[in-house]
């Protein structure tokens, strides 16, 4: 097998047909998959490839381009920690974000290393010859003896079906999948969904629409942020080396301090409670001040504990709940029709667009939390055993699937910080993982013990038992089947994620050779 950045490999599935060979196959381009770029490139491993199955490199502020999105994390706190930017605004909005994506891209020159339209459907591990066959969509193959899959947990859209949906004469389409070729001024419109991406759609296009119809379903924990634009000195200041750092150890510290209203510490209680009320009392008021309709106040006053589900931070969605030409309906659907929707109550609204808000599946589905099937040694598949119970190491490595890493894996999300912060700590403890394997000419590749898995595993449970995730009492995308045991947040707080991922012990697997 020859070693260059082009090589041809033949591998045991079909040995007639040649596939591609990498040292490390990267799957994805969001900001995961780039800092898995860097990171290697910074270890002068250079044998890689993206594999990205859009048409562009980008990954989640690629595809959610629809009116209105940005992120709901301070942008100082939510970018590489190590690659500043003149940000405009306090929270970005999508078309800067995917414009630093696309500096970060040009800097480090991951462009050339990037395979775009490669949909991947599979992945089988060679136990023979302890590499990876990576099948894609378009039918090419590629060969790899490293697999970072950073294909995102907000990556397959819930698009859920509704009866009739297929007769609608107008268009539809989910927020990730904006379609720009619609006009939606002076249409009729309808939201579907009361989540992040609805809470930032409606506002954005409620001024444009002729009539726009938001099916609202669970109540949502609104709460107030501080946005700004930043001005020119500003700008220029804030991305000074000393400045720049500062402030992002402030955003990060006021969200870290945020951990204590979602972990169930028993000295930071009444704290945790009294913060709460605040809340309660602010949503309160401003339901009061911008909703007239008593029945939608009632129903929009959420009846669980503040951070069950995911918590909105907005200031422009009751407002635009408030505009004459908005309408909220709350009865639900029954059905989709050729011209519009007929609600439970027997209402018929006309419509010209349907817009799906309706979020992603994340590990709440584990049918989709996977968009490829994964096969391990002995035939294992890891979307089976996953359906069944979602469990790796660190969120990272799982038992029997070797060189395999998991980029934002099970219990790897925040609720309460930076997702930012996550993927840098899981990409350098994935890089030293794979720079030490590299260092010991006798390993071929490294699987988790199966023990140490179920240890940290086991752990885990117990830490999220004291958290509002999984005690309060509510439906969420962040648990599997929206109800049960909660399989995408983490219950570390940052500073604890981050340390218990800075080194990387070979005595914790089983090595292959």
């Amino acid at each position: 097998m020859r070693q260059s950045s082009h090589k041809e490999a033949s591998t045991g599935s079909n040995p007639t047909n040649d596939a591609k060979y990498f040292e490390t196959v990267i799957i994805g381009t969001g900001f995961s998959g780039l800092l898995a770029a860097i990171g290697l490139q910074k270890k002068n491993s250079n044998d890689f490839v993206l594999l990205e199955r859009g048409s562009d490199i980008g990954g989640t502020w690629r595809d959610n381009s629809y009116p209105g999105a940005e992120v709901d994390i301070p942008t100082g706190l939510y970018s590489i920690s190590y690659v500043p930017y003149r940000f405009k605004k306090k929270y970005s909005p999508q078309s800067e974000l995917l414009d630093y994506t696309k500096f970060v891209v040009d800097k480090f020159g991951i462009r050339k290393h990037t395979r775009t339209n490669q949909s991947v459907t599979r992945l089988t591990y060679s136990e023979s010859k302890c590499l990876w066959d990576i099948e894609v969509a378009s039918g090419e193959r590629y060969v790899a003896r490293f697999v970072i899959d950073a294909s995102g947990v907000l990556a397959n859209a819930h698009h859920p079906y509704i009866n009739g949906a297929e007769t609608f004469r107008g268009a539809q389409f989910h927020t990730s999948k904006w379609d720009h070729n619609v006009p939606y001024e002076g249409k009729r419109v309808a939201v579907i969904g009361s989540g992040c991406s609805a809470a930032q759609v409606v506002p954005a296009i409620a001024r444009k629409v002729r009539r726009l119809t938001v099916f609202m379903g669970k109540a949502q924990w609104i709460i107030p942020r501080s946005d700004r634009i930043y001005s020119p000195i500003e700008r220029f200041l804030v991305s000074l080396p000393g400045i720049r750092h500062l402030n992002r150890l402030i955003v990060f510290g006021y969200h870290e301090i945020r951990f204590a209203a979602f972990r169930r510490y028993p000295f930071t209680a009444k704290i945790s409670n009294f913060v709460k009320s605040l809340y309660a009392r602010n949503l309160k008021s401003n339901l009061e001040k911008y909703i007239d309709d008593d029945e939608l106040r009632r129903h929009m006053m959420p009846d669980y504990e503040l951070g069950c589900r995911r918590v909105i931070p907005t200031n422009t969605y009751l407002p635009a709940l408030s505009r004459d030409n908005v309408d909220v309906d709350i009865s639900g659907i029954e059905k989709i029709t050729e011209t519009g929707i007929r609600t439970r109550d027997g209402k018929d609204i006309p419509l010209d667009i349907i817009v799906y808000a309706t979020g992603f599946y994340a590990y709440s589905d584990m049918k989709r939390a996977l968009s490829f099937q994964v096969y391990g040694r002995n035939g294992r598949n890891l979307n089976s055993e996953w359906k069944k119970e979602a469990v790796s190491h660190k969120g990272i490595t799982v038992s029997g699937y070797p060189n395999y890493f998991k980029i934002n894996g099970p219990n790897t999300g925040t609720g309460h910080s930076s997702q930012m912060s996550y993927m840098e700590a899981m990409v350098n403890y994935t890089v030293k993982a794979i720079c030490a394997i590299k260092n010991d000419k006798s390993i071929k590749a490294i699987d988790v013990k199966r023990d140490v898995q179920s240890e940290y595993v086991a752990r885990m449970k117990k830490t999220m038992q004291s958290t509002v995730w999984q005690t309060g009492e509510c439906t969420a995308f962040y648990r599997k089947n929206m109800t049960d045991e909660v399989t995408s947040l983490s219950p570390e707080s940052v500073v604890n994620f981050i340390f218990s991922r800075r080194r990387f012990h070979l005595k914790d697997h089983n090595l292959l050779s």
